[in-house]
C-alpha cells in the first residue's frame, strides 16, 4: 500500500510541478517522464489490491479495474482538452491530471487507514485420495 501511495503522490507532484515549469522544454520533458514512470506503476498495484478485497469475484474485479482505467483515460483526455481550450490554456491538462490523482488518493488513503482484514483465500486445494495415486479436488465440508 505504501508503494502505491508513494507512486500516486509522486505522480501528483510531477503533474503539479508541470503547471509552472512547462515553459522550459527540458524540465517539461523530465516531468512528463517522471509522471509516466510513477503513474503507470500504480495500475497493477491497485488492481492487485482490488482483487485482494474482491471476495468471490476476483476475475470480475480485475476486468472492472481495467475498464475503469480505460474510462479514466478517455474521460481525462476529454476534460483536459476542454481545460486546454479554456482560459487555463496549456496549464489546464496538468491541473486536470493533478486533481484526478488527488481524487484517486482519497480512497487509497482511506483503505490504508481502515486496516481492513486481509485474509488469504484458498482458491483450490487438492487432497490425496487413498484409492488413487492422483490428488483429487477437496470438497467443502457440507459436500463430504
Amino acid at each position: 500500500m505504501a508503494t502505491t501511495l508513494t507512486a500516486a503522490s509522486a505522480t501528483a507532484l510531477s503533474l503539479f510541478l508541470l503547471i509552472p515549469l512547462s515553459a522550459n522544454p527540458v524540465t517539461a520533458t523530465l516531468l512528463v517522464f517522471l509522471m509516466a514512470l510513477t503513474g503507470f506503476t500504480v495500475n497493477p498495484v491497485v488492481t492487485s489490491l482490488a482483487v485482494r478485497y474482491a471476495g468471490d469475484a476476483p476475475t470480475l474485479t480485475s476486468a472492472l479495474t481495467t475498464s475503469a482505467y480505460n474510462t479514466g483515460i478517455a474521460a481525462g483526455s476529454a476534460i483536459a482538452g476542454r481545460a486546454m481550450d479554456s482560459s487555463l490554456g496549456l496549464t489546464g491538462p496538468p491541473l486536470v491530471g493533478t486533481v484526478s490523482v488527488v481524487l484517486t488518493l482519497v480512497p487509497l488513503v482511506a483503505l490504508a487507514v481502515s486496516r481492513a482484514p486481509r485474509t488469504a483465500r484458498v482458491l483450490a486445494q487438492r487432497t490425496a485420495s487413498p484409492h488413487t495415486r492422483d490428488a483429487e479436488p477437496a470438497r467443502a465440508p457440507s459436500q463430504r
